[in-house]
């Protein structure tokens, strides 16, 4: 019953649209985060799992129809001054996801700690279970828009992904990468 009614109270919350919607967001959410910085703005329409597994930094932005998933003893740790647009989600359900400070996702992309087994033919995927690992964005990173982070990368310090990339595998620092999968496209 305290669950079926802590479901209903953050369903109320998040569907308040305009400045009161934020404003009781900001103090119905906050002591419901592991820890909190400073101040965060979240839109209306934002889905969020596993508040407990959940660090915000100071200055956070979450927009409209978004995901935070830190459910399943996952952990979703967000550094100062981030922002992220409409439509995107950072899944650490029972993964890791962990970003640094001055960083922007841009609207639908898609960072999942976790993957689908699919390695024996002879039993749907579905029935296989999950694999978990970590992402890691160092600060000042920018993630365009439609962008996919899959588990176990890590992008590092001053990096861009172009928009429309599938990033596989580590990006170094000062990197402009781009494509599916993700290449170098240049330094910075």
């Amino acid at each position: 019953m305290k669950k079926l009614f802590f479901q209903i109270y953050i369903a109320f919350l998040s569907s308040i649209p305009t400045q009161i919607g934020v404003k009781l967001r900001y103090f119905g959410y906050r002591p419901l985060f592991k820890s909190v910085k400073g101040v965060f703005r979240i839109e209306d329409g934002v889905t969020i799992y596993g508040f407990e597994n959940i660090e915000l930094g100071k200055n956070i932005s979450i927009s409209k129809n978004s995901y935070l998933y830190a459910n399943d003893d996952g952990y979703l740790k967000i550094g100062d001054n981030f922002t992220m647009n409409t439509n995107s989600q950072l899944g650490a359900s029972s993964g890791k996801i962990e970003i640094g400070e001055n960083c922007a996702i841009a609207p639908n992309c898609v960072l999942r700690a976790s993957n689908h087994n699919f390695e024996r033919v002879n039993t749907p995927f579905l029935q296989q279970g999950h694999t978990y690992g970590e992402i890691v964005i160092e600060d000042d990173v920018w993630i365009a828009s439609n962008s996919v982070i899959t588990a176990n990368t890590k992008i590092g310090k001053s990096s861009i992904v172009g928009a429309g990339s599938v990033v596989t595998k580590d990006v170094e620092p000062f990197s402009i990468v781009g494509g599916v999968p993700a290449k170098l496209i240049r330094k910075r």
